[in-house]
């Protein structure tokens, strides 16, 4: 059995550079983190701190106008740096799931939530599609969505921000991955919502064991205080979120 503290996420010293005015200026000067399993980690910043761009990197991922210049980025052993593209595109959805911060711009308006929680389960045959759509259901149900038999069945439009939140949460555990990556998840929520997603969240990485990193804007309300292990402050500008 995997335990609670070992380490899986590992950065040292990682500087980004952004590309501005014909030359590359560093946007991200030095960042240190250890995330581990089953650990939340709140990274709090203003705008254009860089916390979005230091959650991509996470998962070796560079933004469009900005490379990793410097630093490791180590993933439950494997150097996220030096790994091939096809390497680390393995674990994006698989191991490392990711959540936006908008969860209504995230989701294809044209097909169900169930649909769109179903397709990476069965990419990686992991399940099929009757084990992934009952599995949906258990997810939705744990994320006290209602009606968690037929919600899933509705289109994006048909269901509120906070419940449409929690569907995309759950759609980033249908592999369950040992990473989740929230993108300042409770933003345009009204406050008890915020309160019921940070929750909701809460339960789900226990009861996985999912290491978290979420970062927010510098707000106490939405750090999930009740959620949050540690908390990393992120300072300067230039990083584009």
């Amino acid at each position: 059995m995997v335990k609670k503290k070992d380490v899986l996420l590992k950065i040292r010293d990682l500087k980004i550079q952004g590309y501005s005015d014909e030359s590359w200026v560093d946007i991200i000067k030095g960042v240190d983190l250890t995330l581990h399993r089953g650990e939340v980690m709140g990274l709090i910043g203003e705008s254009g701190a860089g916390k979005s761009t230091i959650g991509a990197a996470c998962m070796g991922y560079a933004r469009d106008g900005t490379r990793i210049s410097n630093g490791s980025i180590e993933f439950d052993g494997m150097e996220l740096t030096t790994a091939t593209e096809s390497e680390r595109r393995a674990l994006r959805g698989s191991r490392i799931a990711y959540v936006a911060q908008s969860a209504a711009a995230s989701f294809n308006p044209a097909h169900k939530i169930i649909d769109q929680h179903t397709e990476a389960p069965l990419q990686y045959r992991l399940k099929k599609r009757v084990e992934a759509q009952e599995d949906a259901m258990q997810l939705y149900e744990k994320l006290r969505l209602p009606n968690p038999t037929e919600i899933g069945f509705r289109y994006p439009h048909q269901v509120s921000g906070g419940q449409l939140q929690r569907a995309m949460t759950a759609m980033a555990m249908s592999c369950r991955p040992d990473l989740i990556i929230f993108d300042e998840p409770t933003t345009a929520l009204d406050v008890t919502t915020q309160i019921e997603v940070l929750a909701a969240i809460r339960d789900i990485v226990e009861e996985y064991n999912t290491a978290c990193l979420l970062y927010t804007s510098p707000s106490p309300r939405d750090c999930g205080p009740d959620l949050v292990c540690r908390l990393l402050l992120e300072k300067g500008g230039g990083g584009g979120g």
